[in-house]
């Protein structure tokens, strides 16, 4: 059976099948963001076994026809929809992800507006919503002007907030509170109720949650939980996802390359998190599944200490909490010692002829930074 393919000039694309898996796989692995930290997102060993309970996942991938010559590879791109709370109703929310083109490619606007052309005709579902979610990381002025640019034949990527990743270093010698399977209920309900007054938050029902433990990637005691009479007041999840996701420093800006040896010579003063050589992947896990009531911000504290010493005690070097860099707690968050902030813009990405969605003010942004 033939996938589902877009024709432009020269140059098709086509929703990704088992047999693409390898060339996705690769794209990804060789393809690095851009910024003063260049970034390679990987997905070994399977690009497909890492949705997280999606709802349905996409890659698109691209090549180029020359006669008389193989298919050239061009990029891929991946589109993930989760149920996620907008406006405090649970929607399905799709994310535009991995957008990666080889840097032969890369100048050419043309195989950009294919891609987001293939996107439109290829992936989806009626009951999504019509507009996605996405993030580029402040540095990445190429990214950000190419696609903030609004040009004829692309969509419209449109600003709705800032996000933080707080980078921590593992420390401290503390046994935290692990939850169990009884108590995945209570943090369902917690995750539920905050989820429904944030905008972007992914939804963690029961079920969710233990469909999670069934598949072996998350476990009921990778949450540290506070409590208080016996009960969870307030929780956070160490989620290690490098069985399947790899995050590897492929490079720097010149700047930053020269300036590492110092960079890290301050750090092991300081403790600050280390910048390693290029190609080295790192040991790092997401925190996720955060709930604070944010009447105790000083919970944040708690949890963060809690966190940065199970993960010492797994091996693992470093952390990365993800807020809305106005939230509350991100200002908590800063207080933190040994800690580093990087910020991301959030975009909302339409196609003109599509109204512009109507996000209530009110709500703070809490997408979850470990299924961007």
């Amino acid at each position: 059976m033939t996938a589902p393919h877009y024709e432009a000039g020269d140059l098709s694309y086509r929703l990704a099948t088992r047999e693409d898996e390898s060339v996705v796989r690769s794209v990804l692995a060789r393809v690095a963001t851009g910024g003063d930290i260049q970034l390679s997102f990987r997905r070994e060993p399977d690009a497909f076994g890492a949705d997280f309970g999606a709802l349905s996942q996409d890659f698109v991938v691209a090549h180029q026809h020359v006669a008389g010559s193989a298919p050239r590879v061009v990029g891929v791109c991946e589109r993930v929809v989760r149920e996620a709370f907008v406006n405090g109703e649970r929607r399905r929310l799709p994310y535009l992800a991995a957008l990666r083109v080889l840097p032969e490619f890369r100048n050419q606007l043309r195989a950009l507006r294919g891609g987001f052309e293939a996107l439109r005709r290829l992936s989806g579902d009626e009951r999504d919503l019509p507009w996605s979610l996405t993030s580029i990381m402040n540095d990445n002025a190429t990214a950000r002007r190419v696609l903030g640019a609004n040009l004829r034949g692309m969509p419209m990527y449109e600003p709705v907030g800032e996000l933080s990743t707080f980078a921590l270093t593992a420390q401290g010698k503390a046994e935290p509170d692990r939850a169990t399977d009884i108590d995945l209920p209570r943090i369902a309900e917690l995750l539920l109720r905050q989820g429904a007054e944030s905008q972007f938050a992914t939804v963690w029902t029961h079920d969710a949650l233990r469909a999670a433990v069934s598949a072996g990637w998350l476990r009921a005691q990778d949450f540290l939980v506070l409590r208080r009479n016996g009960a969870i007041r307030a929780c956070v999840a160490l989620w290690d996802q490098s069985a399947s996701r790899q995050l590897v420093v492929s490079g720097y800006s010149s700047w930053l390359r020269r300036a590492r040896p110092l960079i890290n010579c301050a750090a092991a003063l300081s403790g600050l998190p280390r910048l390693p050589r290029a190609g080295c992947a790192l040991s790092a896990a997401y925190l996720s599944h955060l709930v604070v009531d944010e009447a105790a911000p000083e919970d944040l504290l708690a949890l963060m200490s809690a966190a940065r010493s199970e993960a010492r005690r797994r091996g693992i070097s470093l952390l990365f909490l993800g807020l809305a860099t106005g939230h509350p707690l991100a200002a908590w968050a800063r207080q933190l010692r040994r800690q580093r902030e990087f910020r991301s813009q959030l975009y909302l990405v339409r196609w003109p002829e599509s109204p512009p969605p109507k996000l209530d003010p009110q709500l703070q942004l809490a997408p979850e930074l470990a299924l961007l």
